[in-house]
This record gives C-alpha cells, structure tokens and sequence, in this order.
C-alpha cells in the first residue's frame, strides 16, 4: 500500500540509474473483490460493511458533483473497468527485500481514520 509505494521510491532513488532504467513498477500486493474489501472492513473495524455497485453514471454524477474534473472522472471509470487492478506484483518484494502489505494490514494501520 502507501508504506509500499513510498520504500520502492526510495530504493530506485537510491540505487543506480542503470538497475532502473525503464522499468515501469506497478504495484499491487494482492487481489480482492470489493465484497472481501468489505468483509476486511467489516473484520477490522468491527462493524458490519458492506458493498454496494454503483451505475457508471451513478458514479460519473457525483464524483464531478464534488467537483472532480470530467478527465479524472472518465479515466478513473476507464481504469475501473479494464480491470487494471486484478494482478498482482509479487517480484515487488524482491525490489523491496520484504513482503508487500497487505489490505488488511494498511487497514489496522489506519483504522482511525474510518472511525
């Protein structure tokens, strides 16, 4: 997650320009549903979460009614639906010399701000 993301920057700051020369990392410790998002959720904060689909335009109306910008919106939605995140990146860990974390670990970590 974000502790993920941010040990990664600074191994390829800090290592050679070589090693990571046109290297494109994505990151993604794991795949989830959104309803075992919810069961995550649900576990860790001790209350009952749930998943609800929202339409496409469901969600184009009121994430630009918060003043998102079309682009953002329309690419966010692009991402969505091509099922970018359905992967994962092991080898990530070999980058980092540890285990990527996972959901439910960012979650404990950050419990607090969904309270």
């Amino acid at each position: 997650m974000l502790i993920d993301i941010s040990d990664c920057a600074v191994v390829i700051l800090t290592e050679s320009v070589e090693k990571h020369d046109r290297n494109a990392y994505e990151l993604a410790a794991e795949t989830l549903t959104n309803e075992q998002r919810a069961a995550i959720f649900s576990k860790v904060l001790g209350r009952s979460i749930t998943f609800e689909q929202q339409s496409i335009e469901e969600f184009y109306k009121t994430y630009t009614s918060f003043g998102m910008s079309h682009s953002l919106v329309y690419n966010w939605i692009s991402f969505l639906l091509n099922d970018i995140c359905k992967f994962t990146t092991p080898q990530i860990a070999l980058l980092l010399g540890r285990p990527l974390h996972t959901f439910e670990e960012w979650l404990r970590e950050n419990a607090h701000a969904f309270e």
